[in-house]
């Protein structure tokens, strides 16, 4: 007689330890609850586009200070680079604007999307964040900076470049 999501927040301790998959089919104040349980949203933007389950309601989410990770669970592609374009690139379909989840006017919106999917990625998976350290995971990306769609770029655009650009 509700919906899963409200039903799951009324009754069950949702907190950081929890991770929810797609989460497209919120309501504002589902999206807005979710947000302030300190739970992860995991987003796969790509299959969420294939499947039409729908757009991540991200704005309000945020606002409300919602963190996301992004995943893979496509048949069709998988690449983290794309899955983040998409994610910004729905919110500018149905937001009908640009730059909309960059955390402040005039930041890199690649560059917030990719910190903040790895910042809550690696909350989801209940791992450390922010150093190189002995005994902490070491996960890198290296961009090919002679690559012809990221020469020239700098550190304030080359994460742009790649996400909504080379992406592979």
């Amino acid at each position: 007689g509700t919906r899963p999501v409200n039903w799951l927040l009324s009754n069950m301790p949702v907190d950081e330890n929890w991770c929810l998959i797609h989460a497209t089919h919120m309501d504002n104040q589902e999206t807005i609850a979710l947000a302030q349980s300190g739970a992860v949203a995991g987003l796969c933007p790509i299959t969420e586009a294939n499947l039409g389950d729908g757009v991540f309601n991200a704005i309000p989410y945020r606002a409300a200070g919602g963190g996301f990770g992004i995943g893979s669970d496509s048949n069709i592609e998988i690449s983290a680079a794309h899955e983040l374009r998409w994610l910004e690139y729905g919110q500018r379909l149905t937001q009908r604007g640009r730059n909309l989840l960059a955390d402040a006017e005039g930041n890199s919106t690649g560059e917030t999307l990719y910190r903040m999917a790895c910042a809550s990625g690696a909350q989801a998976l209940s791992q450390p964040v922010g150093s190189i350290a002995v005994g902490k995971r070491a996960d890198f990306v290296v961009l090919n900076d002679s690559h012809p769609t990221l020469t020239g770029h700098n550190d304030h655009t080359i994460i742009d470049a790649y996400l909504f650009s080379a992406g592979a």
